[in-house]
């Protein structure tokens, strides 16, 4: 099973929007952590744990990821439309939409951000002998 970071990393890269210019998982590459000129979506694990026990053990791993959006300084696409269409993406795909933050400004680069946070239950398959 992969990684809940690289889920959601493939899942947003499968969608190709034209609005992202780069895909980070974990940290930000240096060359585009100032770069206010692009679009960055960075996808770090927020969950990881097992949950729903029955048996003496756990039957689910609860999966989360934290997705933050740095929005180019000039913004040439409508951004709500572009987030409704990407929190659709998700639900459609099994993951449940847990937080959607409010827009804020960076500090640093004066960007517009947004935060998401996505989660799913992963069932654990027993194996049999």
């Amino acid at each position: 099973m992969k990684m809940p970071v690289i889920q959601v990393r493939d899942l947003i890269a499968s969608r190709h929007f034209q609005w992202i210019d780069h895909l980070s998982t974990t940290n930000i590459e240096p060359e585009f952590v100032n770069d206010t000129s692009k679009t960055v979506v960075l996808v770090t694990e927020s969950d990881f744990q097992p949950g729903y026990y029955a048996n003496a053990t756990f039957k689910f791993m609860q999966f989360g990821c934290e997705i933050q959006i740095f929005y180019k300084a000039k913004a040439d696409f409508d951004i709500t439309s572009a987030e409704i269409e990407f929190q659709r993406l998700f639900v459609a795909n099994g993951w449940q939409v847990a937080i959607s933050r409010e827009h804020v400004y960076d500090p640093d680069t004066g960007q517009l951000t947004k935060t998401i946070y996505v989660e799913k239950q992963e069932p654990i398959l027993e194996k049999r002998n």
